[in-house]
């Protein structure tokens, strides 16, 4: 961000002019705007938040909660901007890999040589 803020001309004496909030911002636009340009698809946090709390209200509908980690789902740039900030969820509990053995597929390797 150095080297972004130095090429923006901003003050970067002090950590009270916001020099790296600004540049990241413009780091980030400039991101955006080359793939804009090159015709390709990029999400960007505002609309993956509004669309992860739509994805929490279907769960919550069909009768699932969604545990999350707050920092996770929090973006790390204007984060207070977004819907998904001023909310608390469920921390998750089962923090440990989610693999779950079939059962079809458990019958269907049984006797297999290994």
């Amino acid at each position: 961000l150095a080297e972004v803020a130095e090429a923006m001309g901003l003050d970067t004496s002090s950590d009270r002019t916001l020099w790296r909030d600004r540049a990241a911002i413009e780091l980030t636009a400039a991101v955006q705007h080359s793939f804009d340009e090159a015709g390709v698809s990029l999400a960007d946090h505002h609309g993956e938040s509004r669309r992860f709390l739509r994805f929490v209200e279907k769960e919550q509908a069909a009768g699932r909660h969604c545990p999350v980690d707050w920092s996770w789902i929090v973006p790390p740039i204007s984060g207070g901007l977004t819907p998904v900030f001023h909310r608390y969820y469920d921390e998750p509990t089962d923090t440990g890999p989610m693999f779950r053995l079939d059962d079809q597929a458990a019958a269907r390797g049984q006797g297999c040589p290994a």
